[in-house]
């Protein structure tokens, strides 16, 4: 006589391996709340969950799964460090092609100014009063020349951590909703007297030049007149100079040195208005000549600014810094100090050639063009000085208004 098929209550069936699996209906979709042993369980997970959905308190068992792993993430995601994000934000810096000095800038920030207050701590625990302290112990200790630059960076990293960076993938799952690097005035700019706003003239770019190396002679003029930047200067070759058929000399910027991290290392300009063509003006020409022929190798590739007469080998950032050093201090050396021009370094030979373009009148676009910036607002201060003009004029109409 065949066996009779087991009689069991509503929710509960029996699985092929023998075990009672216990289900329910919940708008309008079935769960399954388990496979037991016993029969008994299984009617006891129904009750549970009859009364679950009695109360209100009813959670699905896949959805309680999903919680669970969420939770783990969780867990997992407020662990990481600060140590650890920065790492992760510098390999997605170098992924979406952040040049290798810019990087090495921040890593360098980060390691000396950042660390040590907050690497090892977890992210999610890092406050705004932390974050402030930390930039005015910063601040009264380095001066804001090196407490803004750095709370910059350390911004950029909480940018990261939010997932409000740019260019950054949807698919990044943020460590905090909000960063907490918000200081009042910590990204203000304070200018230093560090050279910055020395403007030499003409004459004195000249007087510079004279009292410089002869093999360096030339790079002091270009920057000066052209504004090259220094790591421009040094990246230069011959073949990025050449004359039109009317007989003016233009020179080709297309790369820079860099001296971050580990040697020397050409890279391209941060954006492409740094490739440019520029003009060199008549009185520099005279000198491009003869530069080439006692400093230069024939090769079109040939280093416009070698290490050693006619090599190879890169001239170091700091060696041409060094050679102008010592040529300001002999050009002004005797000078009455109210004739003596303000702190100079090489950054103020382009700053020099800059100003006195917008004091020429030249264009948003004429400076941005010579500067090689794409942002406009980076070289509006070298047109203070048509600016300074526009409102004498206006007074001057004011004036005769009067009349």
């Amino acid at each position: 006589m065949a066996k009779s098929a087991e009689k069991l209550p509503r929710g509960i069936d029996r699985k092929p391996g023998g075990q009672y699996r216990a289900r329910i209906f919940r708008d309008g979709k079935r769960h399954t709340l388990g496979a037991f042993q016993a029969i008994g369980d299984a009617e006891a997970a129904l009750s549970i969950a009859r009364g679950e959905i009695a109360r209100g308190t009813f959670v699905p068992p896949d959805e309680q799964k999903a919680q669970r792993i969420e939770a783990a993430k969780e867990r997992q995601r407020a662990r990481i460090s600060v140590d650890q994000l920065a790492e992760q934000w510098f390999a997605w810096l170098e992924k979406i092609g952040r040049s290798r000095g810019t990087v090495y800038t921040y890593r360098s920030r980060y390691r000396t100014h950042i660390a040590p207050t907050f690497g090892v701590r977890p992210v999610v625990d890092v406050t705004g009063d932390d974050v402030d302290d930390w930039h005015a112990d910063l601040l009264s200790a380095h001066g804001n020349g090196v407490a803004r630059p750095a709370y910059l960076t350390l911004s950029s990293l909480f940018q990261y951590a939010a997932g409000k960076a740019r260019d950054q993938p949807r698919s990044f799952v943020p460590l905090i909703p909000e960063s907490p690097v918000q200081t009042v005035g910590a990204t203000k700019h304070k200018r230093v007297k560090d050279g910055g706003d020395t403007v030499l003239t003409p004459s004195q770019v000249r007087q510079v030049a004279a009292e410089a190396p002869e093999r360096y002679k030339l790079a002091v003029l270009l920057s000066g007149t052209i504004a090259l930047r220094l790591g421009e200067v040094l990246a230069l070759r011959r073949g990025d100079v050449a004359t039109d058929p009317h007989g003016q000399v233009w020179l080709r910027v297309e790369r820079q040195l860099q001296a971050r991290g580990q040697g020397l290392y050409v890279s391209p300009p941060k954006s492409e208005a740094g490739i440019r063509d520029l003009p060199i003006p008549a009185h520099v020409a005279e000198h491009v000549t003869d530069h080439l022929k006692a400093h230069v190798a024939r090769a079109k590739a040939s280093l416009l600014f070698p290490r050693t007469n006619k090599g190879a080998e890169f001239t170091h950032p700091n060696t041409l810094r060094n050679a102008f050093n010592s040529a300001v201090e002999a050009a002004f050396a005797g000078m009455d100090e109210e004739d003596q021009p303000g702190p100079a370094v090489f950054h103020t030979l382009r700053h020099s050639a800059l100003t006195r373009l917008g004091q020429q009148g030249a264009t948003l676009a004429e400076l941005m063009t010579f500067a090689g910036h794409s942002d406009s607002s980076t070289v509006l201060k070298y047109q203070h000085s048509t600016r300074n003009r526009l409102a004498m004029l206006a007074a001057s109409l004011e004036e005769g208004a009067g009349a």
